[in-house]
């Protein structure tokens, strides 16, 4: 014991002191160690890991390697989502969907998560189709993939960006306008100075969600660097039948309530425009407005408190369009704003796909490109344009130009648009 307690002391001490303790150090280390009595208590085993049911089929990286991985010669290419979101969160968006068209159209996908509230694989799990969550690092070693990173999530350092280039493609997903009702204020400059670098040709491709965006990137970047890939629409899931999916008795009481049916679904998130959703629900009291979506900052606080609104919550996205489908009228009521000019709303094209009218802010010009969409600039033209949505909602030919629209704005042709990507590997 003394031998070993000597040792950390003596490695501090002065050289005199030192030299002065020296004989003594010599006799310790030359005299032989004491014999030690065994442990007469048990040892105690570690509890054994409890698996969640999912968890139970999780594989791990050695499996993943040498089971799909090598067999990448049997998809097109690989695709890895560097983290983003995770992947089981009750609303799903645009990085889930990207991913399950790109294994439709027959890639390779790993979909890189932190485990966060929603998510808790280990290793790697297979999500159906051609998708794997995954939250090993050892996908950072695969070489020949192109990888997506987000310009709304905290930055990757520019040297983990240097590398993975060296071992194939990144695209930049440039998916909303950096601002403070997005993401923030403590981050904004962090993820300006990320966009900064990507379009400092820190990545080889950016691809943009908005006309906007694109124009920015385009500032910077070559034409054929430079990818439009708005939003879409999984429009097989919102033209199932949904009608054996129970509603809440409180939603079906509000729906025999009510014979016209308003809706919105989505974050109530600050970019919503609050006052003007009051206004509209005051103004047709004979409407029912129905709002379904988590809360963000507070945003159900400033919801109407009114006879003809309800607020259900969150609702899960896979059985999301049984709820939606009583919609009569949709309306995507974004304030004035750089966030409502440079948003491309997934729920736009799948309110196409459930063929029912929209309405939205007349700034929301991603939305205004379609000539099916009404628009307003205030409330008072919002209510009218809400009134002229249920007319339209019986005119055939025109649902069946929504419907159209939906097929052509459909996430697997999303995913087709960037395929070029992998022929530059």
């Amino acid at each position: 014991m003394a031998r070993g307690l000597l040792g950390p002391v003596y490695r501090v001490l002065p050289q005199g002191a030192k030299d002065l303790l020296a004989p003594l150090t010599r006799a310790l280390r030359e005299a032989p160690a004491p014999e030690v009595e065994p442990a007469t208590e048990p040892v105690i085993a570690p509890a054994p890991v409890v698996r969640t049911q999912k968890q139970l089929h999780d594989i791990d990286w050695p499996t993943f390697r040498d089971t799909v991985l090598s067999q990448r010669h049997n998809y097109k290419g690989v695709f890895i989502q560097n983290r983003t979101i995770d992947w089981d969160v009750p609303l799903f968006q645009r990085p889930q969907h990207i991913c399950i068209a790109f294994g439709k159209l027959g890639y390779l996908v790993i979909y890189r998560t932190i485990n966060g509230e929603f998510d808790d694989v280990i290793g790697f799990r297979h999500m159906g189709g051609n998708v794997w969550l995954t939250n090993s690092s050892e996908i950072d070693s695969i070489e020949g993939a192109v990888r997506s990173i987000y310009s709304t999530v905290d930055p990757t350092p520019p040297e983990a960006l240097a590398d993975f280039r060296q071992k194939g493609k990144i695209v930049y997903e440039y998916i909303d306008h950096i601002d403070e009702a997005v993401s923030g204020a403590t981050r904004l400059k962090m993820l300006a100075d990320a966009r900064d670098h990507a379009f400092g040709s820190g990545v080889d491709f950016i691809v943009a969600s908005a006309r906007m965006l694109e124009n920015e990137a385009l500032a910077k970047r070559p034409r054929d660097e430079v990818f439009y890939v708005p939003n879409g629409v999984d429009c097989a899931h919102y033209r199932k039948d949904w009608s054996q999916v129970p509603l809440p008795q409180e939603y079906q009481e509000f729906l025999a309530r009510h014979d016209k049916i308003v809706g919105y679904f989505g974050a109530l998130a600050p970019w919503l425009w609050y006052d003007l959703i009051k206004d509209i629900a005051e103004a047709r009291p004979d409407y029912g407005f129905v709002f379904i979506g988590p809360d963000y900052f507070g945003g159900s606080e400033n919801l109407p408190k009114a006879d003809n609104f309800i607020w259900l919550g969150p609702v899960d996205y896979r059985i999301l369009p049984a709820y939606a489908k009583e919609f009569d009228v949709a309306i995507i009521p974004f304030a004035h704003s750089d966030v409502a000019r440079t948003t491309s709303p997934l729920k736009l094209f799948e309110y196409f796909a459930m063929e029912v009218p929209v309405v939205v802010t007349s700034s929301m010009d991603e939305c205004c490109a379609y000539d099916v969409v009404l628009s307003a600039e205030n409330a008072q033209e919002y209510v009218q344009a809400i009134d002229k949505a249920f007319a339209l909602r019986e005119d055939a030919s025109y649902r069946s130009s929504m419907a159209a629209l939906a097929d052509r704005n459909d996430w697997v042709v999303r995913a087709q648009s960037m395929e070029p990507m992998f022929k530059r590997l």
